[in-house]
């Protein structure tokens, strides 16, 4: 599928109408709307969505969210919005959470892939990442607000910079613990 600036590509459940200029080109209903729009999810098209009511939006959202395996984290991420469920979210912050969900994830410049390779060194080192791909955990405690409040993926440059401040200064905090029990049973 052509994917220049110039095409756009409107998603409501069923269907993937385009658009060229302005001018609609044509498009998909049922089955197969659903198989292109997934596919363009990781090109980087410029996909808006359709007409969406808010229980089609919520399921969309709740999709997203089993797919990328963070379904369990929905508290954390809703509690950045001063809700509980997703159904007290208004449309726009619904449009917002879809959005950010379905960023495209698969082109990563060096300079990202540096930094989240130390800081999955760093969770190595201090227990979270047990270099089997269980991200499950690596989730769970990057969402934790004080920690960073978000995943890996969706962190800045700028925030990995912070983060793995905060991560060796966690290490540095585990190292002192295990040399001062280690002091102790020393001194007994």
């Amino acid at each position: 599928m052509e994917t220049k600036s110039n095409i756009k590509y409107i998603y409501s459940p069923g269907s993937l109408m385009i658009e060229k200029e302005g001018k609609p080109l044509g498009g998909f209903i049922g089955d197969i709307a659903e198989r292109k729009f997934q596919e363009l999810l990781g090109t980087g098209a410029n996909i808006t969505f359709g007409k969406m009511n808010k229980s089609v939006k919520i399921s969309k959202l709740r999709s997203l969210w089993i797919k990328q395996g963070i379904d369990d984290q929905r508290s954390v991420i809703l509690e950045q919005y001063g809700v509980t469920s997703t159904a007290e979210l208004n449309e726009n912050q619904l449009d917002e959470l879809i959005q950010k969900f379905t960023q495209d994830k698969n082109f990563v410049s060096a300079e990202t892939r540096h930094y989240r390779s130390i800081i999955l060194k760093l969770l190595t080192e201090i227990g979270i990442y047990d270099n089997k791909g269980n991200w499950e955990r690596v989730n769970q405690y990057m969402m934790n607000p004080k920690i960073a409040g978000k995943l890996l993926y969706q962190l800045s440059v700028e925030e990995m910079k912070e983060l793995q401040k905060k991560l060796r200064s966690i290490k540095t905090k585990q190292y002192l613990q295990i040399d001062e029990r280690k002091r102790l049973e020393l001194s007994n």
